[in-house]
């Protein structure tokens, strides 16, 4: 007698649950967002380095759209890997 046996919790035919801030629509808002604020900061690094007063300070916008680009590639990344696994 098997009164042991548990009910798998996990079945492998069941599809795993997304949240909602890892859905498709959700990260392709993000990247139009993030798409924006690299344009920003590219606008920022012409300004920084067009005047001399704020030439010391164009380390800020550099960075900003050095992660916001990293962003949306890594958001297109995980878009088009879950596109190819379904």
């Amino acid at each position: 007698m098997e009164a042991s046996m548990h009910l798998d919790q996990n079945p492998f035919f069941r599809k795993a649950i997304t949240p909602w801030y890892d859905t498709n629509f959700s990260c392709w808002v993000l990247v139009g967002v993030m798409s924006l604020v690299f344009i920003f900061a590219v606008v920022g690094i012409f300004v920084a380095s067009s005047v001399s007063d704020f030439s010391c300070h164009i380390w800020f916008p550099g960075f900003l759209a050095f992660l916001s680009f990293f962003l949306v590639v890594k958001i297109v990344a995980r878009v088009r890997h879950r596109a190819k696994t379904n």
